[in-house]
């Protein structure tokens, strides 16, 4: 996502706030910002192997991650930090996304994992444990955000505004009438959990949620990654919202 908003080969993604923190102090433009805020949150679940049944037996574990040391591998590290687990006493090893994630703690890589809908329910069903979920422990931790260049957006803001309007119209129905988007969700493929999940990280605005990235802030603080400084303010802009 990086690389293809850098080159102009794709306008804006949707993705973890946290990844903007970062991509912020790569070498390259540094002006990617938060345009809108997708999910209420993301749910995760801290998914292990037999025998791993709370954060403590995560010491000298390996913990499969999409990456090391930006998007929702902070909140991870930020959960054992608190009980009292450093980065020196677990291996992160990088496989991939959620799907590639599932499919190797499954077949037995790894002892533990960060698991979203459905493939965390899949774990478990296929008898792994439950360790914990970010939402547990940090209650604010914010959905994905829809993420632009700062440069691009005066040439992308009509566009965007166009679709945002549209996103907002969906958003409101979505909460108001859940039946109705069990209805029309169904049908395009998704499961009953699933749809679920979707209902319940509709957020209650598209505005991003000050205290959730002031959270992703602390965690990063907490876990001595850099990217830590940057204020809700640097970080968001909400020009191209309704009502921006």
């Amino acid at each position: 996502q990086f690389e293809a908003l850098v080159s102009d080969r794709t306008d804006a993604v949707v993705t973890a706030i946290d990844n903007v923190m970062d991509w912020n102090r790569r070498p390259g433009p540094r002006d990617f910002c938060v345009i809108a805020q997708l999910e209420r949150t993301t749910p995760l679940t801290v998914v292990g192997q037999r025998g791993r049944a709370v954060l403590g037996d995560l010491r000298g574990a390996t913990l499969l991650v999409d990456a090391p040391g930006n998007g929702f591998v902070v909140a991870l590290r930020a959960m054992l930090a608190d009980e009292g687990i450093g980065p020196e006493a677990y291996v992160l090893e990088s496989v991939g996304g959620v799907q590639e994630r599932h499919h190797a703690i499954v077949s037995g890589r790894g002892d533990a994992t960060l698991l979203g809908p459905p493939f965390d329910a899949m774990a478990l069903a296929s008898g792994l444990s439950r360790i914990a979920t970010v939402q547990e422990r940090y209650p604010a931790f914010p959905g994905q955000g829809l993420v632009v260049r700062a440069g691009a957006l005066g040439r992308l803001r009509p566009a965007l505004s166009a679709w945002l309007h549209g996103l907002e119209k969906a958003r409101q129905r979505m909460a108001g009438e859940p039946e109705a988007a069990r209805q029309a969700l169904a049908p395009a493929g998704f499961s009953a959990s699933v749809v679920d999940a979707m209902l319940h990280a509709t957020p209650d605005s598209l505005w991003p949620a000050r205290a959730g990235i002031e959270l992703l802030a602390a965690l990063r603080r907490r876990c001595g990654l850099p990217g830590a400084d940057i204020t809700y303010e640097q970080l968001v802009d909400t020009s191209a919202l309704p009502g921006g």
